[in-house]
């Protein structure tokens, strides 16, 4: 079994934009059981309008535009798809930097660019893997 490297540090951070997220979009963010490879359900009562994945960067996101965009794993990118395929609700990128809170909205699933990167200092062979890129263009910042 591979081991889980998130910490409680990275769900505070990850929680915290979630709140914020509830707050801008008057929902509340429900966490998806792992089956689902996504972290939340954005919900209005009982009724499901989004699914959301949410990361924390401790990059700018200027800085992640001068790395060439934003990465995530293909794995993430198309369990995203067929959730949107299935429903018809959009996905959601929420992405905390060390500049603020910013997402992106997807119903096209046609990335920028596939690349082959990740990870190199946890010595975890599957670090490495297929990502798509993400413009950082496409992303709005929901709160500084």
């Amino acid at each position: 079994m591979r081991p889980m490297y998130e910490t409680k540090k990275d769900l505070d951070n990850e929680l915290d934009a979630v709140a914020v997220a509830e707050r801008k979009w008057g929902c509340e963010m429900l966490k998806l059981p792992i089956r689902y490879h996504l972290d939340f359900v954005a919900k209005r009562g009982d009724k499901a309008v989004a699914f959301c994945e949410v990361k924390t960067r401790n990059y700018t996101m200027e800085k992640i535009g001068q790395m060439g965009g934003y990465l995530m794993s293909i794995g993430k990118w198309s369990a995203a798809k067929q959730l949107h395929d299935a429903t018809g609700l959009p996905f959601i990128l929420v992405v905390r930097t060390t500049d603020g809170i910013w997402y992106s909205s997807f119903k096209e699933f046609t990335p920028d660019d596939v690349l082959v990167r990740g990870r190199t200092d946890r010595n975890d062979w599957q670090d490495i893997e297929p990502c798509v890129l993400i413009d950082v263009a496409k992303f709005t910042k929901l709160e500084a």
